[in-house]
C-alpha cells in the first residue's frame, strides 16, 4: 500500500510541475518592427500577419527620440488621435506586457507619423486556440516622410517575425503552481506520510486535512 501511495503522490506532483512549466515558459517577446523597430520605415501592418499574440507575451518597442508610443482607445486609433491616451512612453525602449485578452492599440504621438503608418493593432488571445490576428487598418498616407535615424536596435541574433524570441522562465514561480501546491500538494504529502508510516487514517480525517489547507489558501489570497 505504501508503494502505491508513493506512485500516486509522484504522479500528482508531475502534473503540478507540468502546469507550472507550461504557464511560465510559453511567453514570447516580440520586437515590434523587427530590425527596423518602431519607425516610419517599418511596415507595421504586415508585421502582425502570421503572429499569434497570447496573454503573457511582451511587446518591445525600440525607437528614436523623434518618436513615442501611445496606447489609445479604438476610436482614437482609427483617427490617429493622441490627445487622450491610456498610456504614453518616450524612453526609446518600451516594454508592454499583454496581460489580458482583447485588442490593444498603439500609435506614435506625432500624428503625421501615425498617418504614415506608425500605428499598431494587436489582438491578444486567451488560452484557447483561435485564428491568427488581423493587422491594423490601412494607413492613410500624408505626404512623404523620411525615416528617422534609430538609436536603438535589437541585439545581433534577435529573432525576426518568422521566429520571435521566446522568453525563458526567469526563475519565477507561477502563482498557479503555488495554489496547486497549497490545495493539492501538501494534503497529498501529509496523507502519504501517514499511510507509509502505517498510521490508520479514516476518510473523515483526510477530508479535514484537505479542508484545512483549502481554507488556508483562501485566507492567503483574500478569497473570504
Amino acid at each position: 500500500m505504501g508503494k502505491t501511495s508513493t506512485i500516486l503522490f509522484l504522479f500528482y506532483l508531475c502534473i503540478i510541475f507540468g502546469i507550472s512549466v507550461i504557464t511560465r515558459c510559453n511567453a514570447t517577446t516580440y520586437f515590434v518592427g523587427d530590425t527596423s523597430g518602431w519607425d516610419i520605415s517599418s511596415d507595421l501592418e504586415s508585421w502582425t500577419l502570421g503572429k499569434r499574440f497570447s496573454v503573457g507575451d511582451v511587446l518591445m518597442f525600440q525607437y528614436s527620440s523623434t518618436h513615442s508610443v501611445y496606447e489609445v482607445a479604438k476610436d482614437n486609433f482609427q483617427s490617429c488621435n493622441s490627445t487622450d491616451p491610456i498610456r504614453t512612453f518616450t524612453n526609446g525602449n518600451t516594454t508592454v506586457a499583454l496581460s489580458k485578452p482583447g485588442d490593444r492599440f498603439f500609435l506614435c504621438g506625432n500624428r503625421l507619423h501615425c498617418f504614415a503608418g506608425m500605428r499598431l493593432q494587436v489582438n491578444v488571445e486567451g488560452n484557447g486556440p483561435s485564428p491568427s490576428p488581423v493587422g491594423a487598418p490601412g494607413a492613410a498616407p500624408v505626404g512623404i516622410l523620411q525615416p528617422s535615424s534609430k538609436k536603438n536596435n535589437p541585439p545581433t541574433g534577435v529573432a525576426t517575425s518568422s521566429a520571435p524570441h521566446v522568453g525563458g522562465c526567469g526563475g519565477r514561480v507561477s502563482i498557479v503552481t503555488f495554489v496547486y501546491l497549497m490545495v493539492f500538494g501538501f494534503p497529498l504529502l501529509w496523507t502519504h506520510i501517514l499511510v507509509t508510516t502505517k498510521i490508520r487514517v479514516y476518510s473523515i480525517q483526510c477530508m479535514h486535512t484537505y479542508m484545512y489547507w483549502f481554507d488556508y489558501v483562501k485566507l492567503w489570497f483574500g478569497l473570504v
